[in-house]
């Protein structure tokens, strides 16, 4: 590995080339120890495996049989097996000329289950059977072919009269002992095969060396924060590798992105929560001076001074109007701060729609309402501010003869709440702004309603979003999640 970091890559790629080389040679030099060695040493092996399995299997049989008596329960295939099944690559049987082949095994057989004799080898094995009950002693025959040797064993069984024979039978490959032309022109095939393998390795490195510097030069040429485009190389690793790269480089722009974002996030944050407490200290302040103009004017409305009474009646009024907006501030200041509790939603959405059904018969515009049954963890006030907030917008931007629809849903376990109209609905542009404090296109009010809606529902871990009803009016989801507290 030093080798590979100390060097460029052509020295490794030539390196390994030369190791191709010398491990192909020693290859080749080892085939030809085996081909000369090997085969005749398996071949031995081949016959000694033969012999024991075939001794094994009289043995074992002979002691069965001086137990029992032919046909009560004697499982002679599972003899086999068993004494078979430590000489790996060698199958046999029992034949009898009146009965043929009444027992068979290949317990070392690598696919499935092997049950019936070869059937291309059969009459090798009637005939060399027959042959060893006419001399009467054990024979041992060779078979060649073009792939490999048929080694074949067969003996009558010593403790038997009646012609049966127990044989073992096993392959050896042999294909290449006769092929010395064919070795040598497989040593030549492998050097070649080397050289072109080095030429070929040299190519690839060009290649790469030049499509590598091409990738450079694209990131060197590109800005900071832009993704390069790559054509395509023509070389899969290499495509994957610049797709990797590029994979970083678009997520380091969305994290900075993401940073960004989030650092005017928390500026605006600051702003909101400076402005937040500038609102809530004036509030407080004001509201003192408020109650003081209130009580004389309704002392002055009880001295039944009829000269003042419209002045002072509309004073009122607007000392009214200035403490709710009061109230409204002192409420987005304590929007997070919730009570939730486990609430009968059919009961909670038909308190808090009485009045505004009264609201919607005077104005002309129908109240629909989809209940749902069942419980829900949050905080009853807060929401009801929250949908009453929602309830009093879409009052004021729904014409005569129009609809405001209220959903209460529970899905995905989730809360989905939704109030929609027939009004004209808010622009794209504007469906996240009008949850910011203080924005309003009204001319009158702080623009504080929308906001403290949000703050409620993120205070419950839940989620709002703005969007176009379906008759293209303004449509508020609000989805909570199941939380007990």
């Amino acid at each position: 590995m030093v080798i590979f970091r100390r060097y460029p890559l052509w020295i490794g790629l030539l390196l390994l080339w030369v190791l191709l080389v010398v491990l192909s040679v020693t290859f080749a030099l080892c085939g030809m120890i085996a081909l000369f060695w090997g085969v005749s040493a398996r071949i031995s092996t081949g016959k000694e495996n033969l012999q024991r399995g075939l001794l094994r299997i009289e043995e074992n049989l002979k002691t069965v049989f001086e137990q029992k008596e032919v046909g009560q329960g004697i499982n002679l295939n599972f003899i086999l097996a068993s004494s078979l099944s430590s000489f790996s690559g060698v199958e046999g049987g029992l034949w009898n000329p009146e009965k043929g082949f009444f027992a068979y095994s290949y317990p070392t057989y690598e696919g499935s289950l092997k049950m019936d004799v070869p059937s291309a080898e059969k009459n090798r094995i009637i005939r060399l059977s027959q042959l060893s009950i006419q001399q009467k002693k054990p024979l041992l025959e060779r078979f060649d072919g073009k792939r490999e040797s048929l080694l074949l064993h067969v003996k009558p069984l010593s403790f038997r009269d009646d012609g049966t024979v127990v044989w073992t039978m096993t392959r050896v490959p042999t294909r290449l002992i006769s092929d010395y032309e064919k070795l040598i022109f497989f040593l030549s095939s492998i050097l070649i095969l080397s050289l072109l393998l080095g030429i070929f390795g040299l190519r690839i490195l060009q290649a790469w060396s030049k499509e590598i510097s091409r990738v450079e030069n694209i990131i060197a040429s590109s800005p900071p924060d832009q993704i390069p485009s790559f054509p395509s190389s023509g070389y899969k690793e290499l495509d994957k590798l610049v797709e990797t790269l590029v994979g970083a480089r678009k997520s380091l722009i969305a994290e900075k992105n993401r940073k960004e974002e989030l650092l005017r996030k928390i500026s605006q944050n600051e702003r909101i929560v400076t402005l937040g407490r500038m609102a809530a200290t004036l509030a407080h302040e004001l509201r003192n001076p408020l109650a003081t103009i209130q009580l004389e004017v309704e002392n002055a409305l009880e001295s039944r001074d009829q000269e003042n009474k419209e002045t002072l009646e509309h004073i009122l009024e607007q000392v009214e109007r200035m403490k709710k907006h009061l109230e409204s501030i002192v409420l987005l200041c304590h929007a997070a701060e919730i009570t939730p509790k486990e609430t009968d939603l059919s009961l909670w959405l038909t308190s808090q729609l009485q009045q505004f059904e009264i609201m919607a018969n005077k104005q002309g515009v129908e109240l629909k309402i989809i209940p749902c049954k069942g419980s829900w963890y949050f905080d009853p006030q807060g929401m009801s501010r929250a949908l009453g907030n929602l309830l009093q917008n879409a009052l004021e931007h729904t014409p005569r003869g129009g609809w405001i629809e209220v959903a209460l849903v529970q899905k995905d376990e989730k809360l989905c709440l939704s109030v929609e109209d027939s009004g004209k609905g808010i622009d794209e542009d504007l469906q996240v702004v009008v949850f910011e404090p203080f924005y309003t296109q009204k001319s009158y009010g702080f623009g504080l309603g929308l906001s403290i809606v949000k703050e409620i529902v993120e205070a419950h871990n839940g989620h709002i979003v703005c969007k176009k009803g379906r008759e293209g009016g303004a449509r508020f989801d609000i989805e909570l999640p199941w939380q007990a507290y």
